[in-house]
């Protein structure tokens, strides 16, 4: 469903970092022919491959985990206020009720503040009923000319499992 709601949004180009909550979403991106899926070490390149797609035309989103969004906070920035490049982010919302892991926590805890304090738009989408939420992000990206990140919590990537 969120591959759809990406492609629905014309986007055809997407970087990614595994991340278990992820793993079902990047398969479907590598195996739609219909998609460039690019595999990442670092979520930053993915800020830098993602801005060079929009300048030559094409519109592309970056798939990480909420550290993801942290590490790459000078790249957003960057890209947000200087260079003003629309760019969506979807990432793994780890470190809440729903993650069972005691070392993701620290990302949950500061992940939306960091996005408030930098001035990005972000919405966290609980379940697959906010997963339309992608196409509109991407749009108000594209308006504003600024990157918009969408947090997904567990259910809204892999369900109840």
């Amino acid at each position: 469903m969120v591959l759809e709601q990406l492609k629905k949004a014309g986007i055809d180009l997407v970087a990614s970092l595994p991340d278990q909550w992820l793993g079902d979403l990047i398969a479907q991106c590598e195996a739609d022919p219909a998609v460039t899926h690019i595999r990442l070490a670092r979520e930053d390149d993915g800020i830098g491959i993602c801005a060079g797609a929009w300048l030559g035309g094409r519109k592309s989103a970056l798939v990480c985990q909420n550290s993801g969004v942290l590490g790459s906070v000078n790249a957003l920035g960057g890209i947000a206020f200087h260079h003003q490049i629309p760019l969506l982010v979807i990432a793994a919302h780890r470190g809440h009720y729903d993650d069972s892991q005691y070392y993701q926590m620290y990302k949950g805890r500061i992940c939306e503040p960091v996005l408030e304090a930098m001035g990005l738009p972000y919405w966290v989408i609980d379940g697959p009923e906010g997963l339309p939420m992608i196409a509109d992000a991407a749009r108000q990206a594209y308006l504003n000319r600024l990157p918009v990140v969408l947090l997904l919590r567990r259910r809204a990537l892999v369900g109840r499992k």
